[in-house]
């Protein structure tokens, strides 16, 4: 899988549940991700676009650190 700026965050973590904690590093805004209602509903709506806006982080940063912690290019 390609991480990219379109994937919903509930996709990537399906492939990449490792990346959770690499969120919740990057923001404290990712903590919301620990609550199972919200990772059903709003994780599964929502971009990594989306969430870089909501968490206040560069778009670019949060996919290279996400990529780099994937072991992705």
């Amino acid at each position: 899988m390609d991480i990219n700026l379109h994937i919903k965050v509930s996709d990537l973590l399906d492939e990449y549940p490792q990346l959770e904690n690499t969120l919740l590093e990057l923001s404290p805004a990712f903590s919301k991700l620990r609550n199972p209602i919200l990772r059903r509903t709003v994780a599964k709506v929502t971009t990594l676009q989306q969430a870089a806006k909501v968490a206040g982080i560069s778009p670019i940063l949060l996919l290279e650190t996400l990529r780099q912690a994937a072991g992705l290019p």
